[in-house]
């Protein structure tokens, strides 16, 4: 386990199990408590001492004396108080601890028959949201364990994260789908879904997000920086048409065909005159040797 703060210098480092490997991990509002929990057990650890302060305890065994442990799946501190502890399981329990009352849960319903994977708490300090690995998701009353509703439109794979807005009544869901959704609370329908191409496994809301960051950004997309004269020059010369040559027209190829031949018949004759002329030439010369 590591602890490391702004203000403080190194971090501090510290064994939390001595076996296997660490599931999940979860913080308080505070951050002066973190929920560690690897398989079968859940633990609460005191991040300033470095202690573990609280334990949870596995349930009794059964009528028929047989002992089954609890595999934890999920957990989240219920508001801000970190004495109360909800924690979810790989058989479809959904448990409450109360960390100054006892070790083991304080109320315990199921919920479908998938494992639960995601647990977000609400404002109100008394609503959960759940999420299991069939894709179902809903809102409950931990107080009583009453099903407040499912948020209508079921996802298509195993969700393993949910986010309620700090100030907005909606929350966000992802899982191995690979979509992100928001939900109204209220109403309890689907606003909007993004598809992001990879397996989901947490999502978060940014608390310093302000929507002057998106109009400077949108200002910024709006008014791209002006070219400069070389760049101006090069995209008008890269723009330049290139010149096509004009098709002649069927009447002027025949004319130029006709040319064509004329000029060979004439030349032919030329050629027949200046043999002929020769030959004339050639027998004179020999009549007068004779």
């Amino acid at each position: 386990m590591v602890d490391a703060k702004l203000d403080s210098g190194a971090p501090k480092t510290w064994n939390v199990c001595a076996s296997g490997n660490i599931s999940f991990s979860e913080v308080d509002g505070s951050e002066s408590y973190a929920l560690i929990w690897r398989g079968v057990e859940v633990n609460m650890w005191d991040l300033e001492k470095c202690t573990k302060i609280w334990a949870a305890k596995p349930p009794p065994p059964n009528s028929l004396g047989i002992f089954t442990p609890t595999w934890f799946t999920s957990a989240t501190f219920l508001s801000k108080d970190h004495r109360k502890v909800v924690a979810g399981t790989n058989n479809h329990q959904v448990r409450l601890y109360d960390v100054s009352a006892q070790r083991r849960p304080v109320i315990s319903f199921d919920f479908r028959e998938t494992p639960i994977k995601a647990v977000a708490e609400d404002r109100d300090g008394h609503t959960i949201y759940i999420g299991n690995g069939s894709g179902d998701l809903a809102s409950v009353d931990i107080r009583t364990g009453k099903l407040l509703g499912c948020f209508l439109g079921k996802c298509s794979g195993s969700i393993r994260s949910i986010a309620r807005h700090p100030e907005l009544p909606v929350i966000a869901s992802c899982g191995l789908d690979s979509y992100l959704r928001i939900w109204d609370i209220g109403t309890r329908q689907l606003l909007s879904s993004v598809f992001l191409k990879q397996h989901l496994t947490k999502v978060v809301f940014d608390t310093n997000f302000t929507e002057e960051e998106v109009k400077h950004d949108a200002a910024d997309k709006a008014t791209p920086d002006a070219p400069s004269i070389d760049e101006v020059q090069i995209a008008d010369e890269t723009e330049k048409p290139p010149t096509k040559r004009k098709k002649s027209s069927s009447k002027e190829n025949k004319e130029g065909k006709k040319k064509k031949k004329a000029s060979k018949g004439k030349e032919g004759m030329k050629k027949l005159k200046s043999k002929k002329r020769s030959k004339s030439r050639e027998h004179d010369i020999a009549a007068a040797d004779e």
